[in-house]
């Protein structure tokens, strides 16, 4: 696992070595950030145990497995508050589409390797090219939202 309990919280590995703090390892907690939103889970949900973690259960699920593990709301459609999983085939495999690739970049920020993961900059334009492949397909859905929340939340964080 690449998180270390310390003190009732979280924190990347490379900082309990004694690392210095970095924006790698700001890259590596927004990564987390993703696949957490995307799946619903938490990195240390009791279901991992300590041999597998959220990122490694991403990673084994990814590309073709991305539906069973996904956050299951994510494909529903809110009309007046209620529920509606009446998609056709080929919109929810768009929207299952989406997540995979959003997962991805999530894959690559949280890299055990600190300088192989990504300038943040890059992440966020990864994330904007994927909202404006996905824009027509995810209107209406929590998917947009969260998306949107998450584009956002790299802005800000990227200062872009």
């Amino acid at each position: 696992m690449n998180l270390i309990r310390k003190n009732s919280f979280w924190m990347v590995s490379e900082y309990g070595l004694g690392n210095e703090v970095s924006t790698h390892g700001d890259v590596y907690s927004y990564g987390i950030l993703l696949l957490e939103i995307f799946t619903g889970k938490s990195p240390t949900d009791s279901e991992f145990g300590e041999a597998i973690g959220l990122r490694k259960y991403v990673q084994m699920a990814l590309p073709d497995r991305v539906s069973t593990i996904m956050d299951q709301q994510l494909l529903t459609e809110t009309e007046n508050n209620e529920s509606n999983m009446s998609y056709s085939g080929s919109t929810s495999d768009l929207r299952i589409s989406c997540v995979a690739s959003v997962l991805q970049v999530g894959i690559c920020c949280s890299d055990e390797t600190p300088t192989d993961r990504p300038p943040i900059g890059d992440a966020l334009k990864e994330l904007q090219a994927i909202r404006d492949k996905f824009d027509k397909h995810l209107s209406g859905s929590p998917l947009k939202d969260h998306c949107c929340q998450a584009i956002d939340t790299i802005e800000g964080f990227s200062g872009a």
